[in-house]
């Protein structure tokens, strides 16, 4: 997008005006502007590309005619060299261009929005420092390393009133959907529990280089690779050959909190979505967890830990091995993955491997005209592209993400602890234990502080 006098944010809010005077929807169709005019198109600036990015960001997106990747960024740089290959390629010309540093991306007056794709460490800050930069965000789950930065991502956000998604795409998909609009029309009757669980530390330990949790020894850092940048405002810490990797980024304490976060932030999405808890999270937390003493790897391999909402509602979040016992008599046909359930008091209602209610007829219930019903939404990335041109608010809000996020964390806290842990969502604040609320923020590096 070139700069002009009238830019297209201009003409898309001029235009938003307009047809919510007549009572149309706010997202100009591309009847109006064209689907390939440059006025309809949104320039995307991609950070991170590695496989989330690659599977997934990438193969959407350039399916989309009103939408180009223009920036590519990553620590790596055979895998941004690649990306821009694979970018130029797909749209015939010299249109993307490759940068080293995220910051490059932020300040370029033709991006409008960013995928932040990068690891776990840097979600936060990168989403702080784009909003500041006056850049749409759709940021990867999980959202936090340390919990004391979300206040700042929420208010920049609202402040410089931009649209934020957040990668949790199950409420982009219809039968998800179906499922808590099942819930919460009470067609199980009243809510009374709920089972989350996700894939844990051992989930993919084939795939390690050293087993069983990482290689803890010194390596050569790889030629064309920014480890400090990789690193970023997480502690420096040695180089090994299984740190920086995907399987690194997510089970290291010093840049994760490991799959509870990574993987459990899915289905806890559900769980908030059905409990109509989108403003809140659980009051208090008590359970048990363990970690391993061996390797780099040392994020929970397991916990168990029950959550009380102050709606009176019980989440049970655990790891896909405890889940296993604890669902026998529900789920006798057991696969290791994610999942949650829904307890009520006529029945359960839920999916893990697949969608599954005590009365299967409930999947063919229709609904009742005075029953709610939640927003139908395209592809969680096109939700994000027509959220950016019309301003609407996105399925996934800046706010849905911080009140998840804080599930994992404080499950993460009191399995450590093995305490009873307070929370006060109106405050965000964990009451009357010190030690635990110190548990919830991190140390960070000065000079990769962009926050």
């Amino acid at each position: 997008m070139q700069k002009r006098t009238v830019t297209r944010r201009d003409f898309v809010k001029s235009g938003a005006v307009a047809v919510a005077a007549i009572g149309l929807p706010t997202v100009v169709p591309s009847t109006v502007i064209g689907k390939d005019a440059p006025s309809g198109r949104v320039n995307i600036g991609l950070i991170g590309c590695g496989s989330i990015s690659r599977y997934y960001h990438r193969n959407i997106l350039k399916r989309m005619d009103d939408v180009r990747i223009v920036a590519v960024c990553d620590a790596y740089k055979d895998r941004r060299d690649k990306a821009v290959v694979e970018m130029d390629g797909h749209y015939k010309g010299k249109v993307a261009k490759a940068h080293a540093d995220f910051r490059e991306v932020l300040a370029r007056s033709d991006v409008d929005a960013v995928i932040i794709a990068a690891h776990d460490n840097w979600h936060t800050p990168m989403s702080i420092a784009a909003a500041k930069a006056g850049k749409d965000v759709y940021c990867q789950k999980p959202l936090a390393l340390d919990l004391s930065r979300t206040a700042i991502l929420r208010k920049v956000v609202n402040e410089n009133k931009r649209i934020f998604q957040f990668g949790t795409q199950y409420r982009s998909q219809g039968r998800w959907r179906q499922l808590v609009e099942l819930v919460r029309n009470g067609y199980i009757g009243k809510l009374k529990r709920i089972d989350v669980w996700s894939r844990d530390l051992t989930h993919d330990a084939k795939q390690y280089n050293v087993k069983p949790y990482g290689s803890d020894v010194k390596a050569p850092i790889p030629a064309g690779f920014n480890f400090d940048a990789w690193q970023g405002p997480s502690p420096m810490v040695p180089y090994t050959v299984d740190r920086a990797t995907r399987w690194g980024g997510f089970h290291c304490p010093e840049t994760s909190l490991g799959f509870l976060a990574g993987c459990g932030i899915h289905p806890l999405g559900i769980a908030q979505w059905g409990n109509k808890s989108d403003d809140t999270s659980p009051i208090r937390y008590e359970g048990t967890g363990t970690m391993p003493t061996k390797g780099i790897f040392r994020t929970l391999e397991r916990w168990d830990v029950k959550c009380d909402y102050a709606n009176g509602v019980q989440l049970r979040f655990m790891d896909c091995r405890t889940a296993k016992g604890a669902m026998a008599k529900i789920l006798p046909n057991w696969r290791n993955g994610d999942g949650v359930y829904f307890h009520g008091t006529e029945g359960w209602i839920g999916s893990s491997w697949a969608f599954i209610a005590e009365d299967q007829r409930l999947w063919k219930q229709k609904f009742k005209s005075s029953d709610e019903r939640l927003p139908v939404v395209p592809e969680h990335n096109r939700n994000f592209i027509e959220c950016v041109k019309s301003r609407k608010e996105t399925i996934c809000p800046v706010e849905m993400g911080i009140r998840t996020d804080t599930i994992c964390h404080m499950t993460n806290v009191a399995a450590l602890t093995g305490r009873v842990i307070k929370w006060d969502p109106k405050k965000e604040q964990i009451i009357g234990d010190a030690e635990a609320a110190k548990m919830i923020t991190r140390p960070h590096r000065k000079e990769w502080k962009v926050w």
